[in-house]
């Protein structure tokens, strides 16, 4: 796992038993970025969800299959003001889980601040740098 600011963590796929694993040394909740049936015996999100419920943690699937639309980063900004943290925010490479933190957290960062703060956990989306731009721009002036 890869911190990020904000008591975040970005992760590849959980599995329900690693689920209960970090909530027991703290985390508060997660945020599933990953489609159901992507892979070959990958977890449902029905049973991830019912693992949070199980152990008492918030889980939120909001789940990325192309590009990034208005509906999922819109999912992603409510998910992570409301929250309690810790939050764990998973899909395959942790790569989707980073592009939808980037544009929850570019209104309060800046688009340089997390553009660095991913890339200081080893994940590279410069190619995001444009629309994050724009995003941020249209918050500004929406």
């Amino acid at each position: 796992m890869k911190e990020l600011p904000g008591d975040v963590f970005i992760t590849g796929q959980l599995l329900s038993a690693q689920m209960q694993a970090l909530a027991e040394q703290g985390v508060m909740g997660f945020i599933n970025n990953r489609p159901d049936m992507e892979a070959p015996l990958q977890p449902l999100s029905q049973e991830m969800e019912a693992a949070a419920h199980t152990i008492g943690v918030d889980y939120h699937h909001i789940p990325m299959s192309g590009g990034l639309t208005p509906g999922l980063i819109d999912a992603s900004v409510t998910a992570y003001e409301t929250m309690p943290r810790p939050i764990v925010a998973f899909c395959a490479s942790g790569m989707r889980s980073a592009a939808l933190w980037a544009f929850a957290h570019v209104e309060k960062m800046g688009v340089d601040g997390v553009l660095d703060a991913i890339s200081a956990i080893g994940i590279n989306l410069e190619q995001l740098r444009t629309p994050l731009t724009e995003f941020a721009e249209q918050k500004n002036t929406g």
